[in-house]
C-alpha cells in the first residue's frame, strides 16, 4: 500500500543550499512523492541545478507573476497537487535524509489523523539576541513536538496535513504578505472543520531552521508579526478573551488619561506621568524575573532583548488594532492553543503575578507622595 504526499515549498530566494537537499530527499518505497516549488519572485532565475530537477512529473516549479506573499504562495502550492497529504516546508531548513520516510510511515500507521506536526530545531544561540529569542518563548511552537503529544497548530516550516482535512480551507490573504498570524488561522480553521481534533506531533520528523539575519538584533520582525497576530481574535472570535492591559496598552491609556486631566485638573498630570514611568520599570522587573526562571541566565543584555522583543510584539498587535480603529481590541487576547474559554482575566504566570503586585504598590506610592 502506498501513500501520496505533495511537498509544498514556497520560496523567494530558491537558495540551492537548502532547496537541493529537499528535492533530493530519499523517497520511501511506500509513498508517491511530488514536490511543488513555488517562487514568489517574478524576477528569479532558478539555478541550473534546480531547473535540471524540474521534470513536471515529480518536481514542479511555478513562478508567481508578482510578489504575492506567503499566504497566496502556499495556497498556489497546495492547489497544484492532488496527493492525499500535503507536507509544508520552509525554503531555508536543513533536512534529515529520512524525513519523507518518517512522514510516510506516520501517514500509513495513523491514517485517521488530521495531520502531523514535525519538530523544528534551532542551532544553539551564538548571540545574546538569539538567546533572548529562545528565552522569550516566542519560538516555543517550533519545539512543540518535543513537549506535547498533539497541538492545535504547528509551524509551517515543517508540518504535514491530510488533503481531505484541508478541504477548501486556505491561508487567508487578510494577514500581512510577509507573514504573521496566517499559520495559526489556517490550522485552527482546519481543526474546526475536523471536529476540533488536534494535530498529532511527530518529533522524529525533524528539521533544523537557521537563525534569522545571522543572529543580529531585529525588532521589526516581532513588530510585523504582532500586526499580523492582531487579526486573529477579530477573525476567530471564539478563541478571544480579555485580560489586563499589557505595557503598551497601559502606556497608551495613561497617555490618554494625562491629556484628559490636563484639561480637567492639571495637578494630576504629574502623578499620571510618574505612573507611566513606573509601568516601564515594572515591565523591566517582571520580564527579568520571568527570563531568569525560563532561561536560567543572569545576562543583562539578554534581559534587555527579551523586554524589547515583548514590547515590539505587543506594540505591533496594538498598532494593528488601532490602525483599523478597532479600539475594543485593547486588552483583547487570543487562545492560540485552541481553547474556547470566555473566563476573562483568569490566566496567571510569573510575569503577570509580579506586575499586578507591583502596580497597586506603584499607585499607592504615587498617591501618597502627591
Amino acid at each position: 500500500m502506498k501513500v501520496s504526499i505533495d511537498v509544498v515549498i514556497p520560496s523567494f530566494r530558491l537558495d540551492e543550499k537548502y532547496i537541493l537537499p529537499i528535492l533530493r530527499l530519499r523517497k520511501p518505497d511506500n509513498a508517491l512523492i511530488r514536490f511543488y516549488l513555488v517562487a514568489d519572485n517574478p524576477a528569479i532565475i532558478p539555478a541550473s541545478s534546480i531547473q535540471s530537477l524540474v521534470d513536471n512529473e515529480q518536481v514542479f516549479l511555478a513562478v508567481n507573476p508578482q510578489n504575492l506573499g506567503a499566504s497566496l504562495t502556499r495556497n498556489a502550492g497546495i492547489n497544484m497537487g492532488s496527493g492525499e497529504w500535503v507536507l509544508l516546508l520552509d525554503d531555508d531548513i536543513a533536512v534529515s535524509e529520512d524525513l519523507l520516510v518518517t512522514y510516510a510511515n506516520a501517514a500509513l500507521e495513523h491514517p485517521e489523523e488530521t495531520g502531523f506536526i514535525g519538530l523544528v530545531r534551532l542551532p544553539e544561540p551564538g548571540t545574546n539576541f538569539s538567546a533572548a529569542l529562545k528565552a522569550s518563548g516566542s519560538l516555543d511552537i517550533f519545539s512543540i513536538a518535543e513537549h506535547k503529544p498533539s497541538f492545535a497548530w504547528g509551524a509551517t516550516a515543517n508540518i504535514m496535513v491530510k488533503r481531505s482535512a484541508i478541504g477548501d480551507v486556505r491561508f487567508s490573504t487578510v494577514y500581512p504578505k510577509s507573514g504573521g498570524g496566517e499559520d495559526v488561522d489556517f490550522f485552527l480553521k482546519i481543526r474546526e472543520h475536523n471536529g476540533y481534533k488536534d494535530f498529532k506531533t511527530l518529533p522524529q520528523a525533524a528539521v533544523v531552521h537557521p537563525w534569522w539575519k545571522n543572529e543580529q538584533a531585529d525588532l521589526k520582525r516581532p513588530f510585523r508579526y504582532g500586526k499580523g497576530n492582531s487579526w486573529l481574535p477579530q477573525l476567530n472570535p471564539k478563541y478571544a478573551y480579555y485580560d489586563f492591559p499589557n505595557t503598551p496598552e497601559t502606556l497608551l491609556l495613561s497617555l490618554l488619561a494625562a491629556v484628559i486631566v490636563l484639561f480637567v485638573d492639571p495637578a494630576w498630570v504629574i502623578p499620571v506621568l510618574l505612573f507611566m514611568a513606573g509601568a516601564v520599570i515594572i515591565e523591566l522587573i517582571a520580564s527579568s524575573i520571568q527570563t531568569i526562571k525560563r532561561a536560567r541566565t543572569g545576562n543583562i543584555t539578554v534581559f534587555v532583548y527579551v523586554i524589547a522583543l515583548r514590547l515590539a510584539q505587543e506594540a505591533g498587535v496594538l498598532w494593528g488594532k488601532l490602525s483599523r480603529f478597532r479600539f475594543k481590541g485593547i486588552g483583547e487576547r487570543f487562545h492560540d492553543n485552541g481553547i474556547i474559554n470566555k473566563v476573562y482575566f483568569y490566566r496567571t504566570n510569573t510575569y503577570k503575578i509580579v506586575k499586578w503586585i507591583l502596580y497597586p504598590l506603584l499607585a499607592f506610592l504615587i498617591l501618597r507622595a502627591c
